[in-house]
């Protein structure tokens, strides 16, 4: 196989929002943007929380709800100043990794297209903006709603 070797994904919409979603949530992952990694942690804990109590935000159960978040953040900052050397305020983002670039070029036409098709555009929304230069090395996907 050639390294312009196109494929064609058949996918709900379910399936489109999720790959959407992977892909934002990777690249930022990537970039060491630690407010991703505090929502992956603070979800972790809602779940737990949720089948364990009944409720997600429970005040009391493992030390409570409050005191998660600010576990999370804590752990959140320091992987991000151990890990990419960033400070609290600081983020890496376009440019910094191409692997990150190209995965959010992608998450970048997948949102668009969701809009394209939604039946109530809010037309000032990122969106709402079809990508049409890539930040990253590939060319921009195509999709086609059938």
């Amino acid at each position: 196989m050639d390294k312009d070797s196109k494929y064609t994904l058949h996918l709900t919409k379910r399936q489109v929002q999720l790959l959407s979603y992977a892909c934002d949530r990777m690249s930022r992952l990537i970039c060491g943007q630690d407010w991703s990694f505090k929502e992956l942690m603070e979800q972790a804990w809602e779940k737990r929380c949720k089948k364990a109590t009944g409720a997600f935000m429970d005040s009391e159960w493992d030390n409570g709800y409050h005191s998660m978040i600010k576990d999370a953040e804590s752990v959140s900052k320091w992987l991000k100043k151990r890990f990419w050397g960033l400070g609290s305020t600081a983020l890496y983002g376009m440019g910094y990794d191409d692997t990150s670039d190209i995965l959010f070029d992608i998450h970048r036409v997948l949102r668009h297209q969701l809009w394209e098709d939604s039946d109530n555009k809010t037309p000032y929304t990122v969106d709402a903006d079809k990508p049409t230069t890539p930040d990253g090395s590939e060319p921009l996907a195509e999709i086609t709603r059938e």
